[in-house]
């Protein structure tokens, strides 16, 4: 499935409200779902804040050498790592490890997120006011998928939060969370 933001609300919006009546079963499902779009969110969001750091980058070149430019300075900007990137790290070990091995199908899954990304890849790096527009473009869509990590990951810890409630009401047995 590829992921929206469209997506993801919907995926914020089934997992409401996390409360102690909802079943672990649930629980479970809700959690998976939020951890994988968690995951495809962070993906997402390294492509587009390395996109950011080339269109700023392309944006303080000069016209005539901004493409080479980039070409000498992209290495050093791979090597800094994705800044706002990062991965859901659930204290769920199986439900991260999961997730995390999702991250090698994150690709396909967030390309309905990454529309800006292809844009970018094909944007004229010589044409200021072309950078300048798509800057701001990826930097809004940028701040919204940061937003909506943030609800998936505030959803994330709710979820184990009942759960554990449950363990300690005995609602939920060990049993449940394993399976």
């Amino acid at each position: 499935m590829v992921l929206s933001l469209e997506e993801i609300d919907s995926v914020l919006e089934r997992a409401s409200p996390v409360t102690e009546a909802i079943p672990s079963r649930t629980l479970r499902q809700w959690r998976n779902e939020l951890l994988r779009a968690s995951v495809v969110v962070s993906y997402a969001i390294g492509v587009l804040s390395l996109d950011v750091e080339v269109l700023t980058h392309g944006s303080t070149a000069s016209t005539a050498d901004a493409l080479e430019s980039l070409v000498d300075d992209l290495p050093a900007m791979l090597a800094s790592g994705w800044v706002g990137g990062g991965w859901s790290l659930s204290p769920d070990a199986s439900a991260s490890i999961a997730a995390a091995a999702a991250a090698e199908v994150a690709l396909d899954q967030s390309a309905g997120l990454l529309g800006l990304h292809m844009e970018t890849v094909t944007c004229d790096l010589g044409d200021p006011d072309e950078v300048r527009v798509l800057r701001q473009r990826v930097e809004h869509q940028l701040e919204a998928l940061k937003e909506r990590r943030d609800q998936l990951e505030s959803r994330i810890r709710r979820v184990q939060e009942v759960v554990l409630a449950q363990y300690g009401t005995g609602a939920a047995s060990v049993d449940d969370w394993l399976t």
